[in-house]
Protein backbone atom coordinates (compact mmCIF):
# COMPACT_ATOMS: atom_id res chain seq x y z
CA UNK A 1 0.00 0.00 0.00
CA UNK A 2 1.32 3.44 -0.92
CA UNK A 3 1.02 6.48 1.29
CA UNK A 4 0.69 9.90 -0.31
CA UNK A 5 1.78 13.19 1.24
CA UNK A 6 -1.09 15.64 1.62
CA UNK A 7 -1.12 18.61 -0.70
CA UNK A 8 -3.27 21.66 0.00
CA UNK A 9 -6.83 21.73 -1.34
CA UNK A 10 -7.01 18.48 -3.26
CA UNK A 11 -10.10 17.71 -5.30
CA UNK A 12 -11.11 15.31 -8.04
CA UNK A 13 -12.70 16.85 -11.11
CA UNK A 14 -13.64 15.71 -14.59
CA UNK A 15 -12.22 17.15 -17.77
CA UNK A 16 -14.27 17.25 -20.96
CA UNK A 17 -13.18 13.75 -21.98
CA UNK A 18 -14.47 12.41 -18.65
CA UNK A 19 -11.02 11.39 -17.40
CA UNK A 20 -10.21 12.24 -13.77
CA UNK A 21 -7.91 15.16 -13.08
CA UNK A 22 -6.33 16.05 -9.79
CA UNK A 23 -6.61 19.72 -8.80
CA UNK A 24 -4.51 21.70 -6.36
CA UNK A 25 -5.39 25.33 -5.73
CA UNK A 26 -7.43 25.47 -8.96
CA UNK A 27 -4.58 23.96 -11.01
CA UNK A 28 -5.40 20.56 -12.54
CA UNK A 29 -2.73 18.02 -13.40
CA UNK A 30 -3.42 14.81 -15.26
CA UNK A 31 -0.77 12.07 -14.89
CA UNK A 32 -2.89 9.44 -16.68
CA UNK A 33 -1.34 8.59 -20.04
CA UNK A 34 1.73 7.25 -21.80
CA UNK A 35 5.20 8.62 -21.08
CA UNK A 36 8.72 8.25 -22.42
CA UNK A 37 10.86 7.46 -19.41
CA UNK A 38 14.59 8.01 -18.83
CA UNK A 39 16.21 6.58 -15.73
CA UNK A 40 19.68 6.27 -14.25
CA UNK A 41 21.59 4.89 -11.30
CA UNK A 42 25.34 4.96 -10.67
CA UNK A 43 25.44 1.56 -12.46
CA UNK A 44 23.88 2.74 -15.72
CA UNK A 45 21.21 4.52 -17.73
CA UNK A 46 18.09 3.30 -19.49
CA UNK A 47 14.96 4.40 -21.31
CA UNK A 48 11.54 2.98 -22.02
CA UNK A 49 7.83 3.68 -22.08
CA UNK A 50 5.38 3.58 -19.17
CA UNK A 51 1.62 4.09 -19.14
CA UNK A 52 -0.23 5.39 -16.08
CA UNK A 53 -3.76 3.95 -16.12
CA UNK A 54 -6.81 5.66 -14.58
CA UNK A 55 -7.28 2.73 -12.19
CA UNK A 56 -3.94 3.30 -10.42
CA UNK A 57 -2.10 0.64 -12.39
CA UNK A 58 0.92 1.18 -14.58
CA UNK A 59 2.70 -0.91 -17.18
CA UNK A 60 5.51 -0.50 -19.63
CA UNK A 61 8.86 -1.70 -20.68
CA UNK A 62 11.98 -1.34 -22.75
CA UNK A 63 13.86 -3.70 -25.04
CA UNK A 64 14.83 -6.10 -22.23
CA UNK A 65 12.53 -5.43 -19.23
CA UNK A 66 8.80 -5.27 -18.60
CA UNK A 67 7.34 -3.08 -15.83
CA UNK A 68 4.09 -3.48 -13.91
CA UNK A 69 2.94 -1.72 -10.77
CA UNK A 70 0.63 0.67 -9.00
CA UNK A 71 0.66 4.44 -8.65
CA UNK A 72 -1.18 7.11 -6.68
CA UNK A 73 -1.34 10.86 -7.14
CA UNK A 74 -2.19 13.69 -4.82
CA UNK A 75 -2.06 17.01 -6.64
CA UNK A 76 1.37 17.41 -8.19
CA UNK A 77 2.95 14.63 -6.11
CA UNK A 78 2.83 10.93 -6.93
CA UNK A 79 4.28 7.63 -5.73
CA UNK A 80 4.63 4.30 -7.45
CA UNK A 81 5.62 0.74 -6.66
CA UNK A 82 6.97 -1.08 -9.72
CA UNK A 83 8.10 -4.62 -10.40
CA UNK A 84 10.62 -4.86 -13.27
CA UNK A 85 11.53 -8.20 -14.82
CA UNK A 86 13.95 -9.11 -17.59
CA UNK A 87 12.06 -10.54 -20.58
CA UNK A 88 14.85 -10.67 -23.19
CA UNK A 89 18.63 -11.04 -23.22
CA UNK A 90 20.59 -7.81 -23.21
CA UNK A 91 22.87 -5.55 -21.23
CA UNK A 92 22.68 -5.43 -17.43
CA UNK A 93 19.79 -3.43 -15.98
CA UNK A 94 20.41 -0.17 -14.11
CA UNK A 95 20.32 -2.06 -10.80
CA UNK A 96 22.37 -5.01 -12.07
CA UNK A 97 19.55 -7.51 -11.39
CA UNK A 98 17.00 -9.32 -13.56
CA UNK A 99 14.01 -8.93 -11.18
CA UNK A 100 13.60 -5.90 -8.99
CA UNK A 101 11.02 -4.09 -6.83
CA UNK A 102 11.29 -0.32 -7.32
CA UNK A 103 9.74 2.48 -5.27
CA UNK A 104 9.64 6.07 -6.58
CA UNK A 105 8.23 9.40 -5.44
CA UNK A 106 7.91 12.32 -7.76
CA UNK A 107 6.48 15.62 -8.79
CA UNK A 108 4.47 16.37 -11.93
CA UNK A 109 5.55 19.73 -13.27
CA UNK A 110 2.54 20.35 -15.50
CA UNK A 111 1.10 16.98 -16.46
CA UNK A 112 3.36 16.98 -19.54
CA UNK A 113 6.47 15.99 -17.61
CA UNK A 114 7.50 14.67 -14.23
CA UNK A 115 10.63 13.90 -12.28
CA UNK A 116 11.13 11.45 -9.46
CA UNK A 117 13.69 9.63 -7.38
CA UNK A 118 13.60 6.18 -5.94
CA UNK A 119 15.36 3.01 -4.93
CA UNK A 120 15.08 -0.76 -5.27
CA UNK A 121 14.04 -2.91 -2.33
CA UNK A 122 16.89 -5.26 -3.16
CA UNK A 123 19.44 -2.40 -3.24
CA UNK A 124 18.14 0.47 -1.06
CA UNK A 125 21.42 2.42 -1.07
CA UNK A 126 21.45 2.81 -4.86
CA UNK A 127 19.65 6.01 -5.88
CA UNK A 128 17.42 6.01 -8.97
CA UNK A 129 16.62 9.21 -10.87
CA UNK A 130 13.75 9.29 -13.37
CA UNK A 131 12.40 11.79 -15.91
CA UNK A 132 9.06 11.27 -17.65
CA UNK A 133 7.82 13.15 -20.73
CA UNK A 134 4.21 12.70 -21.86
CA UNK A 135 3.81 11.14 -25.29
CA UNK A 136 1.27 12.57 -27.68
CA UNK A 137 -1.92 10.51 -27.83
CA UNK A 138 -2.18 9.32 -31.43
CA UNK A 139 -5.96 9.03 -31.05
CA UNK A 140 -6.27 12.79 -30.44
CA UNK A 141 -6.01 15.12 -33.46
CA UNK A 142 -3.20 17.66 -33.43
CA UNK A 143 -4.06 21.34 -33.35
CA UNK A 144 -5.51 21.99 -36.77
CA UNK A 145 -5.43 25.11 -38.84
CA UNK A 146 -8.94 26.46 -39.49
CA UNK A 147 -10.03 26.27 -43.12
CA UNK A 148 -12.28 28.73 -44.83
Amino acid sequence: MLVIERVTRHCLAQEQSGEPRHCVEDRCIKMIGKYSIWFSTPIGDGAGIVEFGPNGQLSGGDTTFSYIGNWEQDGQRFKAAIFAKRVAPGPPGVFGMDEIDIFVTGHSNDGASASCTGFAKQSPGLRLEVTLIRMRDERQPQNSVPTE
